[in-house]
C-alpha cells in the first residue's frame, strides 16, 4: 500500500488561477494595503520623532 502525496503548493496555484481570480486579485490588494500601512506608520513615527527633536531646540534658545 503506497502513501499518495500531493503537491500543495501546485494545488493551490492552480485553484488559484482556474477558479479564484478575484480572491488572488484580493490577496494581492491585502498585502499591497498591509505594506502600505506599515510604510505609513514608519514614516509618521519619524516625522514625530523629528517635531520632538525641533521642539526641544527650540526650548533651548
Amino acid at each position: 500500500m503506497k502513501i499518495q502525496r500531493y503537491d500543495l503548493p501546485q494545488i493551490i496555484k492552480n485553484d488559484f488561477f482556474l477558479h479564484g481570480k478575484i480572491h488572488l486579485i484580493l490577496l494581492i490588494l491585502i498585502i499591497f494595503s498591509a505594506s502600505s500601512l506599515v510604510i505609513i506608520v514608519y514614516e509618521t513615527r519619524l516625522l514625530i520623532a523629528k517635531e520632538e527633536q525641533l521642539i526641544l531646540k527650540k526650548k533651548k534658545k
